[in-house]
């Protein structure tokens, strides 16, 4: 059992390069193809690619569990015409996914969200999927070379 986390474009932006050079991030860390997509300019691009989750059924099937709990004109999460939070219902449906493919595992990894967007960090709470911030997962990482 391991603690895995899934990285929000946000946090990408906030860390600095040698934190995503590290082998805690190559190691414990993964971006949802959305993300990947967001994060295509990136000068780190070639090595979060070599960390992106896959679109799957399970996953379509779980971001509809996402948007079903969302409220008409709530624009919290996601926000189509205002271009803002496309890959944010993927984030959280990313989580459960995983959660869904180690429900028969004795030992299964836990999954923590890191991301700086309080919509997100919101939704999150509600699927009880514990997150992290930029400046939390910096220290963090900083700290797993030791």
């Amino acid at each position: 059992m391991e603690t895995r986390y899934l990285i929000d474009n946000n946090v990408l932006n906030a860390l600095r390069r040698d934190h995503i050079r590290t082998d805690f991030f190559r190691d414990y860390c993964q971006v949802t193809m959305d993300i990947l997509w967001e994060a295509r300019e990136h000068v780190e691009q070639a090595a979060l690619a070599r960390l992106s989750r896959p679109h799957t059924p399970g996953l379509l099937m779980r971001v509809r569990d996402v948007m079903e709990t969302l409220e008409a004109g709530d624009t919290r999460l996601i926000d189509l015409y205002g271009n803002k939070g496309a890959a944010d219902p993927g984030l959280i449906a990313s989580i459960l996914e995983a959660d869904d493919d180690d429900a028969n595992k004795l030992l299964s990894d836990s999954w923590i969200l890191a991301t700086n967007d309080q919509g997100v960090a919101d939704k999150a709470a509600e699927f009880g999927i514990a997150v992290i911030t930029p400046i939390e997962f910096a220290i963090l990482i900083d700290g797993s070379h030791f």
